[in-house]
């Protein structure tokens, strides 16, 4: 009934009422330029440790990247003295460390907004501690390096799109077929606007590898020293004859060949994005374990078992009965997914063949497996190496009806952990939503980020 009601006035709701709407959202917001979420924090934490350091209280950090700590004792003076100096205190909503009973996001009065945006990850974070500080880290928090791999494409090059339509023809496939659909690869800057929420809700992130063909987007800094531009010819084995690819299961593929890639790193689409500030322990357990979010919905009850994504659910659920001797049954959510390297590097040896050939298909093909979103998870719960979570999550599809409601609904939402803006399939007579798309992650998202050009 709820579901058919959103429909209704989905439809009732003209798009352009809508574009409106979040129009003035993203213009609540300000003008951030030239303020990013780095400067923003940095300035957040400057003001807030001087004020600690004037009352003699102490204070310390694991490291420059993770919240400053506090005692209980000590954190009502702190609050008072941030109020009388203008600063705004926030809850972080229990994104803290174990040994922490509270978190919460110090920030500079004039980047408040009376818009939809959630810049509490802009602030200085506190952790409020009911015992010692001198060991911030708890016995069950995760601690070490966490890189995050990106995989993109740019749709719009002129010389990727002929690559493109000459594989195409090659291939046989009709343009209508979802493995080589157009939508898969259409661009409406989300990688901008992931970045952004990636930079402002996970500071911590160590190296963010950028996967391409080659490209590079035109806003993207030439240099920063946290982002390494990945061409495909550096991880695929043999690129002469694999390469072009048009087949995301088989860059996948070969991310165990990142060069200097961490042990634990997240596997993160462009149309993923961060919805507010989260703690390493969302993504990783006390001893490295990947942290990875399942559905109550199983693969083989789809509507449409032939799509790619169904298709490589089976054939990982053959490798997993091979293998380990159990079944697989759930999807994963379209979620940014925690990895441990030593998983993928298990597959490459256990299935060098295999996964040479998914690297050879330039297009999804029915013999495909689903690796990072999918059998690495399955992989590391019976290796020991990873275990069932959950997140708070919301997931739009831009071609549904109720899309343009949607987004409304998740404009209001500043509960939500990851949300997703995905295309499953495009249709002639389907509207551009374009606008809406963009209008959306203006307003969620205002705050250039440190890797986009002046």
């Amino acid at each position: 009934m709820f579901s058919g009601w959103r429909g209704r006035i989905a439809r009732v709701v003209p798009e352009p009422l809508v574009c409106k709407a979040l129009d003035r959202l993203t213009k609540n917001t300000g003008s951030w330029d030239p303020f990013t979420a780095v400067s923003l924090r940095e300035s957040a934490e400057q003001r807030s440790m001087l004020l600690a350091g004037q009352l003699n209280i102490d204070f310390t950090r694991a490291s420059s990247s993770h919240p400053l700590c506090v005692e209980a004792a000590n954190w009502p003076t702190l609050v008072q003295a941030f109020s009388d100096a203008g600063l705004v205190v926030s809850s972080m909503h229990l994104q803290h460390s174990y040994a922490a009973s509270s978190a919460w996001s110090v920030s500079l009065r004039d980047t408040q907004s009376e818009g939809i945006a959630d810049l509490r990850g802009a602030g200085a974070i506190w952790q409020v501690y009911p015992g010692r500080i001198d060991k911030p880290i708890d016995a069950q928090d995760f601690e070490g390096n966490i890189d995050a791999v990106y995989t993109w494409v740019d749709a719009n090059d002129p010389q990727w799109a002929s690559s493109y339509q000459r594989a195409l023809a090659a291939s046989g496939h009709d343009t209508s077929d979802s493995r080589v659909n157009l939508a898969r690869f259409k661009s409406r800057d989300e990688l901008r606007y992931s970045l952004r929420s990636l930079e402002l809700n996970l500071p911590w992130i160590n190296k963010i590898y950028l996967v391409t063909a080659g490209q590079r987007p035109d806003w993207l800094k030439e240099d920063h020293p946290k982002l390494v531009l990945i061409d495909h010819r550096e991880i695929f084995t043999d690129p002469d004859s694999m390469l072009p690819t048009f087949n995301s299961h088989a860059i996948e593929s070969q991310l165990a060949h990142i060069p200097d890639l961490s042990e634990h790193f997240i596997y993160v689409n462009d149309d993923v994005f961060f919805g507010r500030y989260l703690h390493p322990n969302i993504f990783f357990g006390p001893a490295g374990q990947a942290k990875y979010c399942m559905t109550v919905a199983h693969f083989a009850e789809a509507e449409d078992p032939e799509l790619p994504i169904n298709q490589a659910a089976a054939n990982n659920r053959e490798v997993v009965v091979e293998r380990f001797g159990r079944t697989t049954s759930r999807k994963f959510q379209h979620v940014a997914h925690p990895q441990r390297l030593e998983v993928h590097r298990q597959l490459h040896r256990e299935m060098p063949i295999r996964i040479a050939q998914i690297a050879g298909h330039r297009f999804r093909s029915a013999d495909d497996l689903s690796i990072p979103s999918s059998l690495a998870h399955q992989y590391a719960a019976r290796l020991g190496l990873g275990f069932p979570s959950s997140v708070s999550y919301s997931y739009i599809d831009i071609g549904s009806r109720t899309a343009p409601l949607d987004f409304l609904r998740l404009a209001r939402n500043k509960n939500v952990d990851m949300f997703c803006i995905n295309e499953v399939l495009a249709h002639k007579n389907q509207p551009d939503r374009s606008a809406i798309v963009h209008d959306f992650l203006e307003a969620r998202f205002p705050l250039p980020s440190s890797f986009e050009k002046d």
